[in-house]
C-alpha cells in the first residue's frame, strides 16, 4: 500500500507510491505516434481491459455509454476493506506518515480513441460536468475522506500516460496542503473586509484590467494578474460557491462550455500543447458548514516551463510573458475558436 510521508524540515508531504510505476504508458508526442485504439483499455468495447465500471453516462439518441468511471488500475491511493481513515505507520522519528488510504479513480471522457477535451459538443461537454459532479457527492457522501481532487493530464510534458482523453480523481484522507493554504487566504481577507470573497474581488479586477478571456454570463475564464507561468488560465463561476456541488443545470451547461471552449483556444493557439487542469473545491467538512468564504475554480496550466533551480530554491513562479499580453492572446483566439 502507498504511504504519505512527512519531511520534518520543509514540511512538506509525499505521496510514495512504487505501484504507479507499472502503469502503461502510450502518450506520444505527436498524435500519429500514439497507440494503437485496438490496444487502448479506455476505448468503447475494451471494458474488459480494465476494472469494473462505477459510472456509466449516456446521452439521448446516442448508442452505449458517453462517460465512464472506473477505478484505477494502478491506484496512489485505496481503502482496504472494512478501513475509514488512514493508519499511522513505522517511521524513523523525526518523519512522520500514514497509510495512503483514499480512492483514485479514472473519468474516461469519450468512448473514441484520438478524440479529446476540444471536440466535445455541448451536450457531451454538460455529461461530462454531470459525471464529475456525481463522482465528488459520492465521495462525500461516503465520508471517509477529506478531499477530493480532480484533475486531467494532457500530453507527455504534462504528465499524461495514456494518449486516451480522460480525467483523474483522488480522494484523499487530508486535505492538501495547497488547498489549505487557499482556505488561509479565503479566511484572511474575509476577516479584513468584512465578509468579502477574495476571489470574487480578483475576478472583479482581471475583469476590470482587462483579463477576462471568457464571459458567457454564467462562467469567467481569466488570465491572472499575478499568473504564475506563462498562459495561466483560471475558469471560476461569477456566483460565489464553495464546491461544483451547488451547481445549477444552467451553470453546469456554461461549465462545460467553458472549459471545452478553453482547450480548444490552448489548441488552436499553441497547436494542442501539453496542459494540466485541476479542480480547486471547498474541503467536504468545510463545504458543509453552509455559508464559507472558499469559491470554488478551475486552473489550466500550460506545460510551456519547467520548473528549475529560481523556482525550487524560493517556492516561488518566473513568468515571462505578461498577463496582460497573455489575455489580449487567448481573447482573441477564443472569439475566433472558442464557440461550443
Amino acid at each position: 500500500m502507498s504511504e504519505f510521508r512527512q519531511d520534518p524540515v520543509t514540511g512538506v508531504w509525499t505521496l510514495i507510491a512504487p505501484a504507479r510505476a507499472g502503469r502503461p504508458k502510450d502518450f506520444a508526442r505527436r498524435p500519429e505516434e500514439a497507440a494503437d485504439a485496438e490496444h487502448c483499455p479506455l476505448c468503447g468495447g475494451h471494458e474488459q481491459m480494465t476494472p469494473p465500471t462505477l459510472y456509466l453516462g449516456h446521452l439521448p439518441g446516442v448508442e452505449g455509454w458517453v462517460t465512464r468511471v472506473v477505478n484505477n488500475k494502478y491506484p496512489a491511493l485505496a481503502a482496504p476493506e472494512g478501513a475509514c481513515g488512514p493508519e499511522e505507520v513505522a517511521a524513523p522519528p523525526p518523519y512522520r506518515g500514514t497509510t495512503g488510504f483514499g480512492g483514485h479513480e479514472v473519468i474516461v471522457e469519450t468512448p473514441r480513441h484520438g478524440e479529446g477535451l476540444a471536440d466535445y459538443g455541448g451536450a457531451h461537454a454538460r455529461l461530462l460536468v454531470d459525471t464529475l459532479v456525481d463522482r465528488v457527492r459520492f465521495w462525500r457522501d461516503e465520508g471517509c475522506v477529506a478531499h477530493v481532487l480532480v484533475f486531467r493530464n494532457w500530453g507527455l510534458k504534462a504528465g499524461a500516460s495514456l494518449a486516451h482523453a480522460h480525467m483523474q480523481l483522488a480522494a484523499l484522507p487530508r486535505v492538501p496542503d495547497a488547498i489549505g493554504r487557499e482556505m488561509g487566504n479565503f479566511m484572511t481577507y474575509a476577516e479584513q473586509t468584512h465578509g468579502r470573497c477574495v476571489l470574487c474581488a480578483a475576478q472583479q479586477a482581471d475583469d476590470e484590467g482587462g483579463r477576462t478571456v471568457y464571459d458567457d454570463g454564467l462562467t469567467l475564464v481569466q488570465s491572472p494578474w499575478a499568473a504564475p507561468i506563462p498562459y495561466a488560465l483560471r475558469l471560476s463561476p461569477k456566483r460565489h460557491a464553495p464546491t461544483i456541488l451547488d451547481l445549477t443545470s444552467e451553470e453546469r451547461d456554461s461549465l462545460g462550455r467553458a472549459v471545452v471552449a478553453t482547450a480548444r483556444v490552448l489548441k488552436e493557439a499553441f497547436g494542442d500543447p501539453a496542459f494540466n487542469v485541476i479542480l480547486h473545491i471547498a474541503p467536504f467538512r468545510i463545504s458543509e458548514l453552509g455559508a464559507v468564504p472558499y469559491h470554488w475554480h478551475i486552473q489550466f496550466i500550460l506545460r510551456t516551463s519547467d520548473q528549475a533551480g529560481f523556482e525550487w530554491g524560493t517556492g516561488q513562479f518566473l513568468n515571462v510573458i505578461d498577463p496582460d499580453d497573455a489575455a489580449v492572446q487567448l481573447r482573441e483566439a477564443m472569439a475566433e475558436h472558442g464557440r461550443v
